[in-house]
């Protein structure tokens, strides 16, 4: 069972890099009007020239990949707070065993242990 104080310093760690990702989403991402973390896809502005529509799609094309990384891990993080709010965190959603301290410090949104992630 987690100690209060290792569950905070956890959820502090949650809360930083859910912060660092929400703010280095990339600008082909733009937030939608009135809702929380939804973004929807902004296309840039194409040049006439090929050579430069190709290098812009190229881009844009791996800034989409690592947008769409970032806001799986904003949705893992976010389920992480969820379970602490609940009290469930530090919980295999697989089997049930706890996850070691070990694990939840080097990935805190992380939801199975490593027998289960495997």
């Amino acid at each position: 069972m987690i100690d209060s104080k290792t569950r905070e310093e956890l959820k502090q760690k949650l809360l930083e890099e859910k912060k660092r990702i929400e703010e280095n989403i990339s600008k082909t991402e733009i937030s939608k009007k009135g809702t929380d973390r939804e973004y929807e896809t902004a296309f840039p502005e194409i040049e006439r020239d090929q050579e430069e529509n190709a290098d812009e799609m190229e881009m844009y094309e791996s800034n989409l990949a690592i947008d769409e990384s970032m806001k799986l891990e904003l949705e893992k993080i976010d389920e992480a707070l969820s379970r602490m709010e609940k009290g469930t965190y530090g919980i295999c959603s697989n089997c049930q065993k706890e996850i070691p301290l070990e694990r939840l410090r080097a990935y805190p949104q992380a939801d199975t242990c490593l027998d289960c992630q495997k």
